[in-house]
């Protein structure tokens, strides 16, 4: 039997396993570590399940602490694929309970479902397809199970620490065809204490994670009648999708406004409408005094301004990977201190104290502290390695479509590897649906995605009398 008549008949368990590992709440909970939980129970459980599932279906499995696990089949030299099984927060928006795994319109929706659970599992469902075909392999395949991929990648520190690290692989975390470059990420924090109290901004919050366009934005003001704050709000020009609403408080005498954007990953802002930024457009046009109107100027004029850096002059790009990103991801304004975090992906070719420097010069300007939260250099394996050429035939012969490598903004488990690329699972021209509401993986795509990985094992590990 072909592999893909007998992946097609794995539908259902397919289907099923996806479900399952979605409903588990796999969010990190720094409040919630243990032994053998550094990152929180949810995370643990999902890691211990999955790997419980590599087990049953009669592979060798490892769990590292409950920093990272692996799922083993093969021997000889070793190819990696490293998925991961922790989520960014749910956030709002969405239209069905967002660890349900709901399915509607031929899809599976949840948190988790596309990044990157469901293609986990279509990895690991591959690599059972193959066994139960008997196939040869000359090489070890290990599926490597993450748990801090969306946070800082404390588990890849931990777990190649203790384990070999493949020369070679693909994390299935990203789109097809190919990306064999990936620019640098820079997570950076400015801060700032108010010499005084402001007398009107009593708090702003927007943001979870860096690596997300912010969809909400609270806002909480004193000392602004309502119907000035009102009449304001009315005549204020939202784009589509974006929206502000406000609430009264007679007893504390202040005003409550929540403004709701398009949230995104943070790799593409062009791709949201960041909640934050039409916040602060907004509080711009109220009678607030000269401290305050410097600060939301400050966030605006740099990282508010562009999507590609051009508020703080580091509007880069190269041909390789193409143009530089920033993302405020974050805000915390409180009347007497505000604290931001931008995520930043660099071009290939760029190091970082070439998009740093700049940044640091404008916070010591304008008296904000500066600090690097996170780190990874950008990445780059050659369009024509042995490596991109392999999982372009497999991409090609399974789907007929058009081959090509590219490069991206996100940060993949592909940095973490020697030659390592990203490998899926979105396919060209469809949505973005990647931390945003309503996250979701068609079915047929979590098939032809397994079958897909499948190939690529083939051509990458199996003897050549077994293809």
């Amino acid at each position: 039997m072909r592999l893909d008549q007998q992946i097609d008949l794995m539908k259902e368990d397919i289907i099923a396993a996806t479900q399952a590992c979605i409903q588990i709440k796999s969010v990190k909970d720094i409040k919630d570590v243990a032994a053998g939980a550094p990152f929180g129970h949810g995370i643990s459980e999902a890691l211990e399940w999955t790997l419980g599932l590599g087990e049953k279906f009669g592979f060798t499995v490892k769990n590292v602490d409950g920093y990272a696990g692996h799922i083993e089949m093969g021997t000889g030299d070793l190819l990696g694929i490293l998925g991961h099984i922790d989520v960014v927060p749910e956030g709002d928006g969405w239209s069905v309970p967002p660890y349900s795994a709901t399915i509607k319109d031929g899809k599976i929706f949840g948190r988790g479902a596309l990044d990157d659970k469901g293609p986990s599992l279509a990895a690991l469902f591959a690599m059972k397809a193959i066994k139960d075909a008997n196939i040869t392999l000359n090489m070890r395949v290990r599926l490597i199970i993450g748990t801090d991929e969306e946070s800082g990648w404390a588990d890849m520190d931990y777990y190649f620490n203790k384990e070999e690290v493949p020369q070679i692989g693909f994390a299935p975390d990203a789109e097809f065809p190919v990306i064999h470059a990936e620019k640098g990420i820079l997570h950076l924090e400015l801060s700032q204490a108010q010499a005084t109290p402001f007398p009107h901004i009593v708090r702003v919050q927007g943001g979870e994670r860096a690596n997300i366009v912010p969809d909400v934005c609270e806002v909480t003001l004193k000392g602004i009648a309502y119907d000035v704050v009102n009449q304001k709000l009315s005549d204020f020009s939202f784009p589509e999708g974006v929206s502000g609403l406000l609430n009264w408080q007679d007893n504390e005498q202040e005003s409550k406004l929540i403004f709701r954007g398009v949230g995104a990953h943070g790799s593409l802002p062009q791709d949201g409408k960041n909640a934050i930024i039409y916040a602060l457009q907004f509080l711009r046009t109220l009678p607030l005094n000269a401290e305050e109107q410097n600060t939301l100027e400050f966030i605006l004029t740099h990282p508010g301004n562009g999507f590609h850096g051009e508020g703080f002059g580091i509007a880069l790009s190269d041909e390789p990977s193409g143009k530089l990103s920033l993302n405020l991801g974050i805000l915390e304004l409180s009347s007497d201190t505000v604290r931001l975090v931008i995520d930043i992906r660099y071009p290939v070719t760029y190091q970082r104290d070439d998009v740093f420097q700049p940044i640091e010069e404008i916070a010591q300007c304008k008296h904000f502290r500066l600090n690097v939260l996170n780190h990874q250099g950008a990445h780059h394996v050659p369009k024509e390695s042995a490596l991109v050429q392999s999982l372009l035939k497999a991409y090609t012969d399974v789907t007929g479509l058009e081959p090509f490598a590219f490069a991206i903004g996100g940060g993949t488990y592909a940095k973490a590897l020697p030659q390592g690329v990203a490998f899926g699972p979105t396919f060209p021209g469809e949505p973005e649906v990647i931390h945003c509401a309503d996250e979701y993986i068609p079915i047929d795509n979590l098939l032809l995605t397994t079958k897909i990985y499948a190939q690529a094992i083939l051509n990458l590990a199996a003897d050549l009398e077994s293809r």
